[in-house]
């Protein structure tokens, strides 16, 4: 039989780079067109298989205002999995992932990683490249994935990619 796991998996980054479009993209299969931004904390639940395992995802949509810093610390809590996001149309959002990777640091102390680049599709509006990620990835020393949750680009392969690395962080 194979083993079944449960792993929380929360997402931190700049606001409107698209950590609930994604969670919403990857959980139900649909998109979100309107931006709302989250005040607290969303989640939601996926079954998946990864190999052979049955894995059960928990995945923590944090709000990302700074008023909510010391809300969050609570979330992290029991976190396996962090995926820091950015927006390839703004380099804002892309800058801000040294300073979520700090904070998840002073609250976390042993997790995988994964660096996700959302917003693909607007080709003609990217501004920050594929290598610039890839460098700050190796830099931070995790995989980088970049995603078009619009068109449903790597969402699951995203997911997949961090919950394969805990899995494989437990043998």
């Amino acid at each position: 039989m194979s083993p079944t796991y449960l792993l929380k998996i929360v997402t931190v980054g700049a606001a409107s780079v698209g950590k609930t479009s994604i969670i919403i993209r990857y959980s139900t299969g649909n998109f979100r067109e309107h931006y709302s931004p989250t005040l607290g904390v969303g989640f939601a639940y996926k079954k998946m298989k990864v190999d052979e395992n049955n894995v059960n995802i928990q995945i923590w949509d944090l709000g990302s205002q700074d008023f909510l810093e010391r809300t969050r610390a609570n979330y992290y809590l029991g976190a396996q999995g962090v995926i820091f996001m950015y927006d390839v149309t703004s380099w804002e959002s892309f800058n801000e992932v040294i300073e979520w990777k700090n904070e998840v640091d002073r609250n976390l102390d042993d997790y995988r990683a994964l660096l996700l680049a959302n917003k693909t599709d607007l080709v003609m509006d990217r501004v920050v490249s594929p290598e610039d990620g890839q460098r700050v990835a190796d830099e931070l020393g995790i995989p980088h994935i970049e995603v078009s949750v619009r068109l449903d680009k790597n969402v699951n392969d995203a997911f997949e990619m961090i919950a394969r690395n805990i899995i494989n962080s437990f043998s």
